[in-house]
């Protein structure tokens, strides 16, 4: 796993959403196998839903850098309102036609958030591991032991 906190804006959303794609596959797939179509459903109208809601926030904050401080306050604060909208239009949405799985679309919803919590975990487990391994690597020798 490479580090992408030093990237541009742009590539990070790519990683991040090529990312949550593959962490969406198994339970996309095994809902599939399993032929549970309202599932499938709601996994994949979940996840587009927050994928693209993701992309929103980048726009809206490459608009917002753009503004005058408070300008962009209300700017932002209004467009964090219209996402609310949004994910409660969905979910409503889901929760009252039968053929979509309500559970599957919270899960597709908070499956980006659960993957940009995952890769920060790993990223700063595998950073403090190869720390660990550089420091061994310098090759400092205890001589009070040998």
């Amino acid at each position: 796993m490479k580090k992408i906190m030093s990237e541009t804006p742009e590539k990070i959303q790519l990683v991040i959403t090529k990312r949550t794609f593959l962490v969406a596959l198994l339970p996309l797939l095994s809902s599939l196998i399993m032929g549970e179509i309202s599932s499938l459903i709601g996994l994949l109208l979940g996840l587009i839903i927050s994928l693209l809601l993701f992309r929103l926030k980048l726009l809206n904050i490459r608009r917002a850098l753009e503004m005058n401080r408070h300008k962009a306050e209300v700017f932002i604060r209004n467009r964090y309102f219209i996402n609310y909208i949004i994910y409660f239009a969905v979910m409503y949405t889901a929760q009252r036609k039968p053929e979509i799985n309500f559970l599957a679309v919270l899960a597709g919803l908070l499956l980006l958030k659960f993957t940009i919590i995952g890769s920060a975990v790993v990223e700063i487990i595998t950073d403090k591991w190869r720390k660990k391994l550089d420091s061994f690597k310098g090759g400092i020798v205890d001589e009070s032991r040998t």
